[in-house]
């Protein structure tokens, strides 16, 4: 089985948002935090008046969706993603406001001069970075001297090793799960106060009680690329038992939002 975020599969995990949107039901689903991920991302941002923001891979952005006409007066919203698919994806959603634009943009070349943006925000997206150095160095060259960046991702913990565990009992030579995000809640400050200085952690609180188990099995299909349709049964057969007897399949996560200011 070959986990989603080695390099050679991002392009295919990410052509447009199939499979996005099928990890994200899951969390909308099932997540004991009913608050929900994008409230709490809203939470945390401070925008204010004619800001310019930039979102790198923006996925089928989603976090905007009924947030736009909120934003302060005079914000300006530059929508990116290294993916044309899930770019004009996003475009049929937002093109309607004339605050939003979009354009596909490399986190590692950012064609924009220095200090353009005074927020630059990158969710759930740094870990797929192949030069995380190099994208780090350009969000701080593009943003603005007192400006934030806002970065998001996953920890080690969590769903990983209770997914790993899982797969062993149906594939005991499996890796999947196994290597660590190349940017995590355990890393990320060390690699961000390279570039910014002031970053903070604001851990978010939350887990999973998966009540119809189909729903973690296509979240599992949509995250490894070769899982067979007999793999799949077997573990549909696992966690049918387990969510049987305790009522819901229980699974800890771990994530965190970064806020930087350069």
């Amino acid at each position: 089985m070959t986990i989603m975020n080695k390099e050679e599969n991002v392009k295919a995990q990410y052509a447009d948002d199939e499979k996005l949107s099928v990890r994200i039901k899951l969390h909308a689903k099932h997540s004991t935090n009913k608050q929900g991920f994008f409230p709490w991302l809203f939470e945390q941002y401070a925008f204010h008046e004619n800001d310019r923001i930039l979102e790198l891979g923006c996925g089928n952005g989603a976090q905007w969706e009924g947030q736009i006409s909120g934003l302060p007066k005079g914000c300006t919203l530059l929508l990116s993603d290294l993916s044309q698919g899930m770019l004009d994806g996003v475009v049929k959603k937002y093109a309607g406001h004339e605050n939003v634009s979009f354009e596909r943009i490399d986190i590692q070349d950012i064609g924009y001069p220095d200090e353009s943006f005074d927020i630059v925000i990158a969710n759930q997206m740094l870990y797929h970075v192949p030069d995380i150095d190099k994208g780090l160095s350009e969000v701080s060259r593009v943003l603005k001297r007192g400006g934030t960046f806002y970065a998001s991702t996953n920890g080690n913990g969590g769903m990983r090793p209770f997914l790993h565990d899982a797969l062993r009992r149906i594939d005991p030579e499996t890796t999947a799960f196994t290597e660590l995000w190349a940017f995590s809640m355990q890393n990320g400050a060390e690699m961000l106060r390279r570039y910014f200085i002031d970053v903070k952690r604001v851990e978010r609180r939350d887990s999973l009680a998966v009540t119809e188990t189909q729903d973690l099995i296509d979240w599992i299909k949509s995250t490894i690329s070769s899982c067979s349709e007999t793999q799949a049964d077997a573990l549909y057969s696992y966690f049918e038992e387990m969510r049987v007897k305790e009522g819901a399949i229980n699974i800890e996560k771990e994530g965190c939002l970064f806020v930087c200011v350069k």
